[in-house]
């Protein structure tokens, strides 16, 4: 069906109304007229009255529920083509997502948490294009705090793997937080106790006198405070890091406190690069500001509309592998939601450590780690939780993982027989998807430089689920087989190539043997062209062998730049990149590339000591010049 015109009216039903808000005004600016309702009851009866040409559809919705409406759109003369996407953020359901296509008539799916280009997508792909989409609007939210509470509105952030930079203002105070694929990362204020100099004197770290004279100091040299901490010995790298690090978090966790105010959110594709991290989920951040910054009525507003609700484990992918920090009475605290009791019964039960069960529970049921029901339910299976891991060791266990079930075929790759039933495929699946998800490697820039080679697998993975679950495509997939067509997409022997050659050429790098260095990471780069550690030692080994080229130049500061997107906090990009920039005297570069790889690893003493030296270099030319302009005026 369609409706008239070229303009495209799509119908979404979600009871969250800030995500509404969100799919809304992002569906629009993309061209779609968009219609939208808190459930079913409501959206059934505009479908009686308007034509729409595609539905999107979250699968927990109050009452009638999102798969029984899309039920009820197939036996409907009216909708029975109209396309169908449904949204949700659990894989295990009694009524899981394969049996949203064949029992319920759903057309696609979404899982949460899903970036909305990945939404504008799917819908392209179903009902077309739009053709007045804009092409210099962004995606602005605007609302109260009041209404809608910072959890939820980083919860929903995450939801939608947004980027971009949520303003925050409650009186004359000002902050901007900048979310990276709904990962709050960083926080600008205009508070004065929140500059970093103020912070250090309210820690100890600093006297006014030693402020005020380092304050002077970098402004004279035209560098950023605290550098200039470093260089003068009053902060040792590691302090900087430190105190960075709980600069930024406490500028975050502080809005917490405010009770009122307004929030903007307006969407980019990148922003500031080289910012302080913070480095935390967005479920750990909500529990650290509710439990040590929210009020106890700021708390109980999210907790009074469950109080008669069941509470209960939900198995949601959206926080399913990132750590939030539990004290032990937290996690008995947590063990008490089983479905078996309402939230008022779980804070009778633990009444005397109510201070800490009031703030877990409102984190839990606004990042919907926790739900309410209306009715007692089967308990349900505790969430995984990934195990901090050294990281060497994730990195070659998943490697060594990778190279083997990438050149495998799918029933061997979900460890099932040919012959093996839907469920036992479906099991399999979900078993894989526990460890192999891509949020258990980047919740907190965790192999970032292997991010091709997890998103590839955990697609493959996803494929062969698809593929095994369908009669015909599996009928197809094993004629292909016997026909000797399957593809192999990797092996063993490549990876070990690859790592090989990488190794060989760090031996020749540190003998300084550039160019038989750089042949040996860029065979390493045939192999794994994504691999941020390759690109850069074999950019910077081209520049060692050829430093007069201007073409070597220029290919070897675009390859650096290109690691360090690759993988942020290799610290060893930026000092390259620094080294380039004195090179060719660009001083001002050079500083700013040297302070950034301090940030990302303040044991870079190649980093350090040449911001030193540019320090001394400085001293020394302002006293030349002063000695020079006495001289004139004696």
């Amino acid at each position: 069906m369609g409706s008239e015109g070229d303009c495209k009216h799509i119908l979404i039903v979600d009871d969250d109304p800030n995500i509404r808000r969100f799919l809304s005004e992002s569906l629009r600016l993309h061209g779609y007229e968009v219609h939208s309702f808190v459930d079913a009851e409501t959206a059934l009866l505009e479908l009686e009255a308007h034509d729409f040409d595609l539905a999107l559809l979250d699968i927990l919705l109050p009452g009638t529920n999102g798969l029984q409406l899309c039920r009820k759109l197939r036996s409907l003369p009216k909708t029975k083509e109209l396309p169908v996407i449904m949204m949700t953020a659990f894989y295990k359901q009694t009524d899981h997502i394969r049996d949203a296509r064949e029992q319920y008539g759903a057309t696609d799916y979404l899982l949460k948490p899903f970036p909305l280009k990945t939404l504008h997508e799917k819908i392209d792909a179903l009902i077309g294009a739009p053709t007045a989409a804009s092409d210099t609007e962004r995606l602005s939210i605007k609302g109260s705090l009041s209404e809608t509470g910072l959890p939820r509105i980083l919860h929903n952030l995450y939801s939608l793997r947004a980027t971009g930079l949520l303003h925050l203002e409650n009186n004359n105070v000002k902050k901007v937080v900048y979310v990276r694929n709904g990962y709050p990362i960083f926080v600008r204020s205009n508070l004065v106790r929140e500059f970093l100099g103020q912070m250090l004197v309210r820690t100890g770290h600093l006297n006014d006198e030693e402020l005020e004279k380092s304050l002077e100091v970098a402004k004279e040299k035209g560098q950023r405070h605290g550098m200039t901490l470093v260089e003068m010995g009053m902060l040792t790298p590691h302090q900087l890091n430190d105190v960075l690090h709980s600069q930024v978090l406490e500028k975050l966790l502080d809005t917490f406190s405010w009770p009122e105010g307004s929030y903007q959110f307006m969407q980019a594709r990148e922003f500031k690069q080289g910012v302080t991290s913070i480095d935390l989920s967005p479920a750990n951040l909500i529990l650290q500001g509710l439990r040590d910054y929210a009020s106890r009525e700021q708390v109980l507003k999210i907790l009074e509309p469950n109080l008669d609700s069941y509470l209960q484990l939900a198995e949601n992918p959206l926080y399913r592998f990132q750590e939030i920090q539990l004290t032990a009475n937290e996690k008995r605290i947590l063990a008490s939601c089983q479905g078996e009791m309402t939230l008022s019964d779980v804070l009778q039960r633990h009444l005397l450590s109510r201070k800490e069960a009031e703030p877990l529970l409102a984190t839990l049921l606004s990042t919907g780690i926790v739900v309410g029901r209306s009715e007692p339910g089967l308990t349900a299976e505790e969430p995984g939780c990934s195990e901090a891991e050294d990281l060497r060791a994730r990195r070659e266990s998943f490697l060594k993982d990778y190279a083997w079930m990438m050149e495998q075929d799918y029933f061997t790759l979900l460890g099932v027989s040919e012959s093996a039933p839907r469920d036992q495929v479906r099991k399999s699946y979900y078993s894989l998807v526990k460890k192999y998800h891509p949020d258990r490697f980047f919740e907190q820039d965790v192999l970032l430089d292997l991010r091709d080679k997890v998103n590839t697998l955990f697609q493959r993975i996803s494929d062969a689920h698809e593929t095994l679950c369908d009669a015909t495509a599996k009928a197809r997939y094993v004629g292909d087989r016997k026909r000797g067509s399957s593809r192999s997409t990797t092996n063993l022997e490549t990876i070990l190539k690859a790592e090989t050659a990488f190794q060989k050429g760090i031996v020749l790098f540190r003998i300084k043997k550039y160019e038989e260095a750089q042949r040996a990471f860029a065979e390493a780069l045939e192999s794994s062209p994504n691999e941020a550690e390759y690109l850069m030692y074999q950019a910077w080994s081209a520049y060692k062998a050829n430093s007069k080229s201007t073409e070597v130049a220029i290919n070897t500061r675009k390859n650096l730049i290109r690691a360090t997107e690759l993988s942020p906090k290799l610290s060893l990009a930026h000092l390259f990149l620094g080294y380039l920039g004195k090179d060719e005297g660009n001083e001002k570069e050079a500083q700013r590339r040297f302070e950034r790889a301090i940030l990302c690893d303040p044991n870079c003493t190649e980093a350090l000591r040449e911001l030193r030296l540019m320090g001394m270099r400085k001293g020394k030319s302002e006293k030349e010049k002063k000695g020079l302009f006495g001289k004139m005026f004696s």
